[in-house]
């Protein structure tokens, strides 16, 4: 799946979602608590994505300056 799919599956499950909330035969007080315990929930999810993003950035960077260590390297050796 591509990543203008994800994010258009990703807002459409958000727009159903608080259409659900809103909707639903509730009172103000019990909505309210759904709301805040579906925001903690997406909120957790957010920081563990981003986290997990930060760290494949990070593993994608040693990669990068490895490699350009490595390239550099074999370019002053040929030059020689």
């Amino acid at each position: 799946m591509t990543t203008k799919k994800k994010h258009r599956f990703l807002l459409g499950a958000l727009i159903g979602a608080t259409a659900g909330i809103l909707l639903a035969p509730k009172s103000g007080k019990e909505t309210r608590k759904d709301i805040k315990k579906t925001g903690k929930k997406a909120y957790r999810k957010a920081r563990a994505t981003g986290a997990q993003t930060v760290a494949q950035a990070k593993k994608v960077k040693r990669t990068v300056e490895r490699d350009a260590k490595k390239a550099t390297k074999a370019v002053s050796r040929s030059k020689k």
